[in-house]
């Protein structure tokens, strides 16, 4: 398949980091260096749609005409936009998305719009699928009596289409120093004829292990090739998440420190991790006996929701319902948020999470 403007040219080293090259057009990009590798999956399953959905809804609901499909296409531009600064790469994916559609698709009108919604309903659908993905293969707190490749093999066992995404590699002259991008031998530039070639090659070369410090990239240009990108080199490189015992949300393990706090701003200018700190009853899970339980629970509703009780073995399973298992999860995690917030007790905890799950 053709690659068309706007795009991503994304290099992998052997940091933890994602190096990215947005290509708007063809003549203006720009770089940014996104690490640590699964932060950008973990912000886009933790990103709040409310705002952007309420604004598809509406559009949905217009009679379009050619008269007043102006405002149309401002409105799809606004649901973007709500995304702007939000998070590294959504909003470029999706903002190239709308562009191609708006302004050089062949399709008509009615079939710009539909497909314009069908691409964010699809983006919500793609919060979910690698919601589960992250949770099914890469928490820490579930599943520890698998090992992190038996969980990927079952994960794509349920999901046959999961590991046939394509993506398209190319070569390109990069600045790498010791399998290492080198961010310093970056030049910007506005006019490219203004730009001294033999010099910039020189100095990509100068410590380049090779004759020619040519690198292979994949050529990005979709949110859902983005993802599945980041996706797979945390399998490759192990890297592992976990929720935050303060506010819930999920967030990478950059090494192997014991963490049970995140980075992100909980209450007015503190992060969880300088508030959690400080709060005795946000013991760590190890030393909880009721965050323990919860554990054990938990994985026991997701054996019953993926049969993996049955996994290599021809024993009956008490099989749940998706819809039975997110209603559940669902109930366990705000009881969860309530026992951390000391809202409810540990034995009324357990009363909360146990309702059902041996029927």
């Amino acid at each position: 398949m053709e690659i068309t403007y706007p795009f991503a040219k994304v290099f992998a080293d052997n940091t933890n980091r994602l190096n990215v090259f947005f290509l708007h057009d063809t003549e203006h990009s720009t770089f940014q260096q996104i690490g640590e590798i699964g932060g950008g999956i973990v912000d886009f399953c933790e990103l709040d749609f409310s705002a952007v959905r309420e604004k598809v809804k509406a559009l949905e609901t217009m009679t379009v005409t050619n008269a007043d499909f102006e405002d149309v296409k401002a409105g799809f531009y606004e649901a973007v936009d709500l995304l702007k600064d939000k998070h590294p790469y959504v909003h470029f994916f999706l903002n190239s998305e709308v562009v191609r559609t708006l302004w050089v698709s062949e399709k008509s009108i009615g079939e710009q719009i539909d497909y314009l919604q069908f691409l964010f309903h699809y983006c919500f659908d793609l919060q979910i699928q690698y919601s589960e993905a992250l949770e099914f293969c890469l928490n820490t707190q579930m599943l520890t009596e698998y090992t992190l490749s038996e969980r990927y093999v079952m994960f794509c066992n349920l999901h046959p289409d999961f590991p046939k995404h394509m993506l398209r590699s190319m070569y390109g002259i990069a600045p790498m120093a010791h399998g290492r991008f080198d961010t310093s031998k970056l030049i910007q530039f506005d006019n490219p004829g203004e730009v001294d070639a033999k010099a910039v090659l020189q100095n990509i070369h100068r410590d380049s292990d090779y004759s020619v410090s040519l690198w292979q990239y994949f050529a990005i240009q979709h949110l859902e090739e983005m993802l599945h990108l980041e996706f797979m080199e945390m399998i490759k490189r192990g890297i592992r998440i976990k929720r935050c015992t303060l506010c819930d949300r999920y967030f990478v393990l950059a090494d192997k420190r014991k963490r049970d706090y995140c980075d992100r701003i909980y209450k007015g200018k503190r992060t969880c991790k300088q508030l959690g700190a400080k709060q005795k009853f946000h013991e760590s899970v190890s030393d909880d006996i009721y965050l323990v339980q919860f554990q054990t629970i938990y994985n026991r509703m997701y054996s019953r929701y993926y049969r993996m009780d049955a996994w290599d073995s021809d024993k009956p399973t008490n099989k749940i319902t998706e819809e039975e298992f997110k209603a559940w999860i669902a109930d366990a995690s705000n009881a969860r948020q309530e026992y951390r917030q000391g809202t409810i007790c540990g034995e009324d905890f357990l009363v909360r999470i146990s309702k059902n799950i041996d029927r």
